[in-house]
């Protein structure tokens, strides 16, 4: 497909490089240097100039475009460049509103200046973090089936009572219906069989209805009762965000933000929140502010180097649960080995967000997914699929399927019953099922299988 993006940053050059990898033909409209690195890296068009300007979306072939994404930093400039290009002739537009006011009035924003799909990064960022103060264990968490089906990755630690087992006895032991669907070991992913055996420092990803994978963890000796004290450091948008949802579910936030206006304005908002005035990034500060007393720690400050350091310091404070906001991963793997184990970056929720989007457009038939979440730096998705009538071997043993190395169906929901799948079991229409898979680009649930030709399948059983 033909894609605008028009951007003035980091997140715009990470994003056209997704799009340019899954092979669409992408055009960048902005002046950042990493937008010409970008244009140079890949195949990749780099027009300079404002996005708003007509002449410029024209240069760029907004008129011809099927999809017009607008992530600069500001929201006005985005809703504007989606109306413009839209009247241009663009099939589609994506815009990034960030601002918790536009927020509130998206689905109004979208109706009235008909924006296709709206995007908030910092709301999607804290709603992530809420999943992990929600249940601590956790190093990752990704819901599908409105929440009724959860993949929960976590690092194996010696007091895990499935230290030395093989899958296969894992299941005789722990009497929980959830899949081990992946494991991350020594840097390298694996799809385990059953004789793959659970080793200490294990990236484990376990998936099945949201009271297993519970049950899972408390049967190893995980505690899975929510973080109740949370120190916020942040007050922006995020901040903002995150309190704003903490509070709503009983957690008793404390934000610390350095900006005095801010202060009061995040005082005024949630009147039930703990708001600090003070520059967090202090050690002996948090330390006068009992951060060794609380539940959970989160660095939402606007550098990645200062998160990371007031990370690594919350951890030696032993404090339970850290987690940090992060624009770039190279230094996840250092974090990880320091003992950060969840580090969440909003360039990469929204690329993902987008691409899903992208690729919902780009189906061919009725079964595109329906969700989509990007895990271990990009190199493992998960999809969410429902199955449609067109789909091959409806009917057919699981086990007897030809379904691509490195994918794994993890989950099939049927009506009120969420079955993790074994040999025996089939697809049916009208199925919620979830794939978890080393490949990148499915678009549809026909593309877990080898030949995915519908017209050679139907041929060759003629």
């Amino acid at each position: 497909m033909r894609i605008l993006v028009i951007s003035d940053g980091k997140a715009g050059y990470v994003l056209a490089e997704k799009l340019s990898l899954e092979k669409h033909d992408v055009t960048i409209i902005g002046s950042d240097e990493a937008l010409k690195d970008a244009a140079e890296s890949y195949d990749i068009m780099c027009i300079g100039g404002r996005g708003t300007s007509l002449n410029t979306q024209r240069e760029a072939g907004a008129e011809h475009a099927d999809i017009v994404i607008a992530m600069t930093e500001s929201d006005e400039v985005n809703m504007l460049c989606c109306i413009t290009t839209k009247k241009l002739g663009a099939k589609n537009t994506i815009a990034r509103i960030r601002d918790p006011e536009y927020s509130s009035e998206a689905e109004l924003l979208s109706n009235q200046l008909d924006i296709d799909y709206a995007i908030n990064p910092e709301w999607n960022t804290a709603a992530e973090m809420l999943r992990l103060l929600r249940f601590p264990a956790a190093v990752e968490i990704d819901t599908f089936n409105q929440g009724r089906v959860e993949i929960v990755g976590f690092r194996v630690a010696q007091t895990d009572s499935i230290v030395g087992l093989s899958l296969i006895d894992l299941r005789k032991v722990i009497k929980a219906q959830v899949l081990f669907c992946m494991v991350e070991r020594d840097g390298d992913v694996h799809i385990p069989r059953g004789d793959f055996v659970v080793q200490v420092g294990d990236l484990a990803y376990v998936a099945g209805k949201d009271t297993d994978v519970t049950r899972f963890f408390r049967l190893i000796g995980r505690a899975v009762s929510m973080a109740e004290n949370v120190m916020i450091l942040g007050g922006g948008r995020t901040g903002y965000y995150l309190t704003q949802s903490a509070a709503r579910v009983g957690m008793k936030p404390t934000v610390i933000e350095i900006d005095e206006k801010r202060c009061l304005q995040l005082a005024e908002s949630f009147p039930h929140a703990t708001v600090i005035c003070g520059d967090g990034t202090e050690p002996d500060f948090l330390e006068s502010e009992n951060i060794r007393g609380m539940d959970a720690f989160v660095a939402l400050t606007g550098s990645d180097e200062e998160n990371f350091m007031l990370s690594l310091f919350a951890n030696r404070s032993g404090v339970p649960k850290v987690i940090a906001k992060a624009d770039r991963l190279n230094y996840v793997p250092l974090l990880n080995s320091l003992g950060v184990e969840s580090v969440i970056s909003p360039i990469e929720i929204t690329a993902s967000r987008i691409l899903h989007f992208v690729r919902g457009l780009g189906s061919s038939r009725g079964g595109a997914a329906i969700s989509m979440q990007r895990m271990l730096d990009g190199r493992i998705e998960a999809l969410e699929f429902i199955v449609r009538g067109d789909m091959r071997y409806i009917g057919d043993k699981i086990k007897d399927l030809p379904i691509k190395r490195g994918v794994v169906i993890a989950v099939i929901s049927r009506g009120r019953e969420v079955i993790v799948p074994e040999g025996n079991d089939a697809f049916m229409v009208g199925d919620n099922v979830v794939v978890v898979t080393e490949h990148n680009g499915f678009s549809e649930l026909n593309d877990i299988f080898e030949n995915t030709n519908v017209s050679d399948v139907i041929a060759a059983e003629a």
